[in-house]
């Protein structure tokens, strides 16, 4: 039985800090389905959303896609309340190094996933 396709996402989103601070992060995460993900952040932020980098391959490789950028980029995901990290890279890395990052990796540990868009 063949496996579904799953997605690993970028999209960037420009936000104002508590002290006027404009800056720009890059949110990552997984879906099943594109499509609903995004109408699901256009919900939370208020605008139309765009994933600005996408790929899709068998669930489990996307999964440890997901685990592995999050470890190695653990010291930079957003902490919020209570300490809790989200799936959210901060401002010091620039997008252009974490799609670098994540576009060796697909070509170098998970061989199967391919880069796609939403249709």
């Amino acid at each position: 039985m063949q496996e579904s396709n799953y997605y690993f996402y970028l999209w960037r989103h420009r936000i104002v800090t508590d002290d006027d601070q404009i800056v720009c992060r890059t949110c990552l995460g997984i879906t099943g389905n594109p499509d609903n993900r995004t109408q699901g952040y256009e919900g939370h932020v208020g605008h139309v959303v765009k994933f600005a980098r996408l790929w899709k391959g068998p669930k489990r490789l996307i999964q440890e896609l997901e685990t592995k950028i999050k470890s190695d980029f653990y010291d930079y995901l957003f902490v919020g309340t209570r300490g809790f990290r989200y799936e959210w890279i901060t401002e010091e890395v620039e997008f252009e190094n974490i799609t670098n990052w994540v576009e060796w990796e697909v070509e170098n540990t998970f061989i199967g996933i391919t880069e796609t868009t939403i249709s």
